[in-house]
């Protein structure tokens, strides 16, 4: 904590340093400081820094401190891998055909054993999980009488393996026939593939709101500080 206190107190200006420095290390030392006095020296610092700065440099630091903190994020978030199967019906199925096979597949039960199983989405309750997963299966067309099943997570071979068990326990339900009245046969023609990784939007989303947002705290917090400035002096 001490080596934190002294690097707190470095980014207060020279002539601040010179004349209170070594007191208020002292100070801090003998009061046994936590986490809340590093975040009030940190904000003391900047306060005291910035309000000797043009409206333009403070406007430009916050930019790109905004940049550099989504950009952190948005890097630091996992990405997600998706396994992809195909089936294939030996007659039409309508879209409500289909609904309604993967309402039977995928009961909330069904889900459920998958994700307990899986491990999935361990940091929520089953029920968000449940959820969770939905979310992360699709179904698209691959061609006449061709459907498209897929699933994806942040673990690529629990992604492909969960993709395969789906496809699975819609052939299955398929065999009831109060799932399939038709009496239409579906069959497995591409079982699940190695996962891809997917380029998601909002990572870069966030990325792209660090900019804006930098300049517009940054613009807030010079105003602020414009206020304070004749009420201090």
């Amino acid at each position: 904590m001490k080596r934190v206190f002294r690097f707190l107190i470095r980014l207060y200006p020279a002539w601040w340093r010179r004349r209170y420095g070594r007191e208020l290390e002292a100070l801090l030392e003998d009061s046994g400081s936590g986490w809340r006095d590093v975040w009030d020296l940190f904000r003391g610092a900047m306060e005291m820094n910035m309000s000797r700065w043009s409206l333009g440099r403070i406007v430009t630091v916050c930019g790109i401190a905004g940049v550099l903190v989504t950009g952190t994020i948005a890097v630091s978030m996992p990405y997600r891998y998706r396994s992809t199967a195909v089936l294939q019906s030996d007659g039409d199925r309508s879209p409500d055909d289909w609904n309604a096979l993967t309402h039977a597949a995928f009961t909330p039960q069904a889900l459920s054993n998958i994700v307990s199983r899986e491990h999935l989405y361990a940091d929520a309750p089953i029920e968000d999980g449940i959820d969770r997963m939905r979310r992360a299966i699709r179904l698209a067309p691959a061609g006449p009488n061709l459907v498209q099943v897929s699933f994806a997570y942040e673990d690529p071979t629990r992604a492909q393996r969960v993709s395969q068990e789906l496809v699975d326990r819609m052939i299955t339900a398929n065999l009831r026939p109060r799932d399939n009245p038709n009496g239409l046969v579906l069959k497995l023609v591409a079982p699940a593939d190695q996962p891809t990784r997917q380029v998601e939007r909002k990572r870069y989303g966030l990325a792209g709101l660090g900019l804006p947002a930098g300049l517009l705290f940054g613009v807030v917090l010079a105003l602020i500080l414009r206020r304070r400035a004749p009420a201090a002096s």
